[in-house]
């Protein structure tokens, strides 16, 4: 079926609507399992797998899959993606003298952005009007925290420098996407012969989508607290309706103030301890199925984004559209870094990586998408080139900043550490030899434990001791365990280190958290079938190595294994810890 000039065309047929939401499916989860496998941000898989698509099949074109459907769509699945950024967002993690730096950073970035690239827009497509070329400028000012809070989890920056870009990365697409709605009527206006510019707008757009944001927090909350107590399992679909309520309520409104509303909505719910222990709800169910339906809507979203663009598009905007991504890259961005952290206390090596960090994302795509169609149909000069423009800029900047950034951060001494962090629960004698044992065979090491005479003990070793906060809040325990890549469970608690290894495998895979094997008379529970990942065998329980411990024996890391050793867990070349010995790594025994 040939898709027409403007994606005016023919229904599809029921098999053929089938076929074209299976494949869109299909390819949104494939291609994040390949850039997984790839160790690439999910985007730099899912745009060439949807471009591909789109020019192979117009079974996959959103107009035509869709149709009417396709712009709510957006709008509602863009609010979720922002509502699950904000509630990622903590007040206690960002420090106040970063707090100012965020506020500069996103106002000089979005008016300096907005200048420059429709200055360098109209300049380089000739015959296109002021209006789109402005309007590519305001759809461009919005950042990519889909893609940049996965490349700061992998390159783990200093604290300051990781929360300015998140918090950049995520408070500044609502802003873009109703900067963005307001050039846009502006430009419909002037067509029409009205006023093209009424910035006034703006603020009235931001104060409705604060207003339902806040409303909506609250009556969530409220709802919250009495699911939680009566229909916990229905946690997440209260959750789910509020916000798309919120977005929708915002939307009728104002349009794009939907994604103000959803953010605030986020971080209301996530910055919970201004209000009493009592009234205070748990976000972490919610937060645990928004993330899993966050990834799924970011590549069902850029799959039917990129299919949307076809080869001749691209190919006639992609030279000139490769020189405004190097103004972007080489003169905006350095530009907006140094005007906004100047006199700060970022020193030269953490302000050249800032610069280098500011890819383009699922807004500014979604956004060029509800845009290009309708200014096309009212036939304004360069119309046509605002999404193969906006398309080849997000797939431009994510393939530049993901491929180069974790290099540059290595480079200028940013990053953090490469090897893994093993963390240990539990403070006895044994377990701070075990963990003595691990951090001598080359890999980080960080525990927790309870009581102050064996973090005392702990510390005395040269181990980063300290109590786990892991259970205050779900933006915490992300916090605590964003470096962490394996965790043994060593308590005197067979039940605690059963129950806890269950949680942390949720968050550090399988095959990355090792228990204690339990005393099979002395548990409360039985142990989950499928639990094999024990440290040494079913025969060293917690009360075993004590005692080896107590009567003289040690915990140590052996090249070669004694007759009287038995091997509890070895250490790969890149610090990752692995059941029992393992060919080519350093085996940690207790001996004695």
């Amino acid at each position: 079926m040939p898709r027409e000039a403007h994606g005016i065309v023919a229904l599809l047929s029921s098999n053929d609507v089938l076929l074209g939401l299976g494949l869109v499916l299909a390819l949104a989860v494939g291609s994040q399992l390949v850039g997984r496998w790839l160790a690439l941000p999910a985007i730099v898989v899912l745009l060439p797998a949807g471009f591909l698509a789109g020019a192979a099949t117009d079974d996959v074109h959103p107009q035509e899959l869709l149709g009417a459907l396709y712009q709510p769509f957006v709008s509602l699945a863009v609010g979720i993606v922002l509502f699950e950024a904000g509630l990622r967002l903590s007040f206690d993690e960002i420090a106040p003298r970063v707090r100012p730096l965020v506020v500069r950073l996103i106002a000089v970035g979005v008016a300096v952005t907005l200048v420059i690239v429709a200055l360098t827009t109209g300049v380089l497509f000739d015959g296109m009007d002021t209006g789109v070329a402005v309007l590519i400028g305001a759809i461009l000012v919005v950042s990519g925290p889909t893609v940049v809070l996965p490349l700061l989890g992998f390159i783990r920056p200093a604290r300051e420098v990781r929360t300015l870009l998140k918090w950049e990365g995520v408070l500044v697409d609502p802003v873009g996407a109703v900067i963005g709605v307001l050039v846009f009527q502006g430009v419909q206006s002037g067509e029409a012969g009205g006023d093209r510019w009424r910035p006034g707008e703006f603020l009235v757009s931001i104060g409705v989508g604060a207003a339902i944001g806040v409303i909506g927090a609250a009556v969530l909350l409220v709802l919250l607290r009495e699911v939680q107590r009566e229909a916990p399992g229905m946690v997440v679909s209260v959750s789910l309706a509020a916000v798309v309520g919120a977005v929708v309520a915002a939307d009728l409104l104002r349009d794009d103030s939907g994604f103000v509303a959803a953010t605030l909505m986020g971080v209301a719910l996530g910055n919970q301890r201004f209000l009493h222990a009592a009234r205070r709800v748990d976000v972490s169910a919610a937060l645990g199925f928004h993330e899993a339906l966050v990834q799924l809507l970011i590549g069902v979203l850029f799959v039917l984004i990129a299919a949307s663009v076809s080869p001749d598009d691209v190919r006639h905007v992609l030279a000139r559209t490769l020189v405004l991504v190097a103004v972007m890259v080489l003169v905006l961005r350095p530009l907006v870094v140094a005007l906004a952290v100047w006199r700060s206390h970022f020193d030269l090596r953490e302000r050249a990586f800032v610069a280098w960090m500011a890819p383009r994302g699922i807004v500014a795509g979604a956004t060029a998408s509800a845009f290009s169609l309708q200014l096309e149909q009212q036939h304004i000069p360069g119309a046509g080139q605002v999404l193969p423009i906006v398309f080849v800029v997000i797939f431009a900047t994510v393939v530049l900043y993901g491929l180069t950034a974790p290099l540059l951060a290595r480079a200028l001494g940013v990053a953090g550490q490469d090897r893994g962090l093993v963390l240990v629960v539990g403070g006895d004698a044994w377990a701070r030899q075990l963990a003595a044992a691990i951090r001598d065979a080359g890999a980080n090491v960080r525990m927790w434990v309870g009581p102050a005479t064996h973090r005392d003990a702990a510390r005395a070793a040269g181990l980063d001791a300290d109590r786990g906060s892991m259970l205050l809040d779900t933006v915490t325990r992300e916090a605590e365990l964003e470096e962490v890549t394996d965790a043994l469970l060593v308590t005197r608690s067979d039940d605690f280190n059963a129950l806890a290894a269950s949680e942390l495998r949720k968050v550090l895979g399988h095959g990355h958290v090792l228990r204690v094997a339990p005393d099979p008379e002395g548990a409360d529970l039985h142990p989950p079938e499928t639990d094999a990942a024990l440290i040494g065998t079913a025969e060293t329980t917690s009360d075993v190595l004590r005692g080896r411990v107590a009567a003289g024996g040690a915990i140590v890391g052996a090249d070669e294994i004694q007759g009287t050793d038995t091997p509890l867990v070895s250490v790969s070349a890149d610090g990752r810890v692995l059941p029992g010995a393992s060919p080519g790594a350093t085996t940690v025994v207790v001996r004695g």
